[in-house]
């Protein structure tokens, strides 16, 4: 429930910004206003990083998660993203397993991860799909906890 009233009040802003100019920030930023307002003020959870760039394809990024604590992992894109995806993958022993994912069809990807130990956690953003006419766009991803 949480992650569809997210992903409904962003659609709505998606045709605001189709036309734009595609470089800026400022949509993407928007975006996640939205999202740290909902994510502080509506869940009372702490966020611990955030994080910007261009994504074409996928990338990746890790993380130090603590047992005790459960962790939202959001990766959002701006207008250009009809879909994006998300995984979190736990390091044991040198090799990187799966512990959770987010793969449905929308521009925003939520995975909650509670720790079963200290451990560093990869976190795998992936654009599945582009809304038509582009190829390229700017995602956020945002780490919080309780």
């Amino acid at each position: 429930m949480k992650k569809l009233f997210i992903f409904i009040y962003l659609s709505a802003t998606v045709s605001m910004y189709a036309g734009n100019n595609t470089t800026t920030m400022t949509p993407i930023m928007n975006r996640a206003e939205e999202i740290v307002k909902y994510i502080e003020d509506d869940m009372n959870l702490e966020i611990v990083r955030m994080e910007y760039d261009i994504l074409r394809t996928s990338k990746a990024t890790t993380r130090y998660l603590s047992h005790g604590w459960t962790y939202m992992i959001v990766a959002f894109g701006d207008f250009r993203f009809k879909d994006i995806d998300v995984k979190v993958y736990r390091k044991d022993d040198g090799n990187w397993q799966e512990i959770g994912k987010d793969n449905d069809d929308s521009s925003v990807a939520i995975v909650y991860i509670s720790p079963e130990q200290d451990a560093e956690y990869g976190i795998e953003i992936t654009a599945y799909s582009f809304n038509e006419g582009y190829e390229v766009g700017h995602y956020g991803l945002i780490i919080a906890h309780e």
